[in-house]
């Protein structure tokens, strides 16, 4: 017989007879309603546990006595943490599959973020964000990878700005949902912001356990999709890895660190975390400063969702227009560039006008609107394992920022400057990543049609 010699050869041509399904859009469509949700979850947890600390410090800070230095070094570190761990934990994702691995950071992140709930001195308080950094390090690398593994360089755009729009979520309802722990102060022995860390790190556990016996590791295997859904996607996805292979993008672990491209998004990403972490890890405090500190800590933190439902929309519509017309570079750079405007217009006016400083904070939240363009950049240079790596690579340097901006704040504050000079510091940090983004090269300098994607021709 002839199949010991054409093995291979026969399943190509099994591939190659079989026709996109008539109702080819419901592929994509199982392939978001079956992964979309899960990672959509995951990530509001994920931005809950790790910034529940900015409602939790209406009470916390005094509780533990913690200067502006201290809290913006405790917010910051958890960076540390991340960034150390980032890429061996997206190598471990190679090795054990995301339902196992992901499933298992999951978990773990929610057992520390539920360990908060024991904080007495500072040093513990440094450990624990330390380490909630470490466990969360592998996750949001792991969801674009593994969803880089169902979905096209161009339908990833729109499918990862609904994993991100739980970013901006999480700050929404984060702010509803501190409000109500945060009155529960004194219930059960327990402070409101005890309340705040247990049950948010209770909900995480349960969700890590449920995708680590729900998610599928591959196409091949994802039983929501019947067997000519499946072998359409992997024939698909072949096709893009070949297209990807001709044009050079990287295929390997490490191919990723050796294209300068990777690096300009690294140099991006950390200088645009300084002024977004800057604003989530300090929003609540600093609507309580322009509202004067006379306002109750519960409906501070209801007012701190305001500025995370303008970025939601904003995700959403940039990322939409950015899908209709191909480009990338401007949908990234102009936003930025607003942002740096408004925190410079909240700088000047955070001490003495309190809604027109309100007004410019919430005009600053477009600060994330370019957040699902900047994620799909990735896709059009590195591809399979050198894709995993990369964005490890990407998130690892970004997170300087993300412990530069809480810190900077922080000291700030404690050396007599007030909000005043850290916004500056903000907006100087917008304009220059607005500038990074503009002069970015991209892999393919030809403009798309519009609509020219995937989702669309299908």
């Amino acid at each position: 017989m002839k199949t010991s010699d054409r093995g291979t050869d026969s399943e190509d041509d099994l591939l190659a007879e079989v026709k996109v399904p008539a109702k080819a859009r419901n592929v994509l469509r199982k392939l978001d309603k079956f992964l979309l949700w899960k990672f959509f979850v995951l990530t509001v947890l994920c931005y809950l546990d790790r910034t529940n600390l900015a409602f939790a410090a209406l009470q916390l800070n005094s509780s533990l006595h913690l200067t502006g230095t201290e809290y913006g070094i405790g917010s910051g570190i958890f960076f540390l943490g991340y960034t150390l761990f980032q890429i061996p934990s997206n190598l471990a994702l190679m090795r054990f599959g995301a339902r196992k691995w992901l499933g298992f950071l999951v978990v773990i992140w929610g057992i520390v973020a539920a360990l908060f709930t024991t904080l007495k001195s500072v040093p513990q308080f440094y450990v624990l964000r330390f380490l909630l950094g470490a466990a969360e390090s592998g996750t949001l690398p792991g969801m674009w990878y593994h969803l880089s593994l169902f979905y096209s360089e161009n339908e990833l755009t729109a499918s990862w700005s609904w994993v991100l729009v739980g970013i901006a979520l999480s700050q929404v309802i984060g702010g509803p949902i501190a409000a109500g722990f945060l009155a529960m102060d004194g219930i059960g022995e327990l402070k409101g912001w005890q309340w705040l860390f247990l049950i948010e790190g209770a909900l995480t556990v349960v969700m890590g356990i449920y995708v680590a016996f729900t998610l599928a590791d591959l196409p091949s295997n994802a039983n929501f999709l019947n067997e000519e859904e499946r072998i359409w996607l992997h024939q698909r996805n072949a096709d893009l890895k070949a297209k990807a292979v001709s044009r050079g993008a990287g295929m390997h672990a490490w191919d990723s660190l050796k294209n300068y491209r990777t690096w300009h998004l690294a140099a991006i990403s950390m200088v645009a975390n300084i002024p977004k972490y800057g604003i989530i890890f300090w929003c609540p405090l600093i609507i309580d400063s322009i509202l004067g500190g006379k306002e109750k800590k519960a409906i501070v933190a209801l007012l701190s969702a305001l500025p995370f439902v303008i970025s939601a929309v904003a995700i959403l519509a940039n990322a939409h227009h950015s899908k209709l017309t191909g480009e990338r570079r401007w949908h990234v750079a102009i936003p930025l560039l607003v942002a740096a405007v408004a925190l410079g217009v909240l700088a000047a006016l955070i001490q003495n006008e309190p809604k027109p400083a309100f007004a410019a904070l919430l005009v600053a939240a477009v600060v994330w609107a370019p957040d699902a363009v900047m994620a799909s950049w990735p896709a059009t240079f590195l591809k399979d394992a050198g894709a995993a790596t990369g964005v490890a690579l990407i998130n690892s340097v970004g997170s300087i920022g993300g412990f530069l901006g809480p810190y900077i704040i922080g000291a700030i504050k404690d050396k007599g400057g007030g909000y005043t000079w850290s916004m500056v510091v903000l907006a100087v940090a917008a304009l220059l990543v607005s500038f990074l983004s503009a002069v970015f090269p991209e892999v393919d300098r030809q403009k798309r049609r519009p609509g020219s994607n995937t989702m669309r021709r299908l």
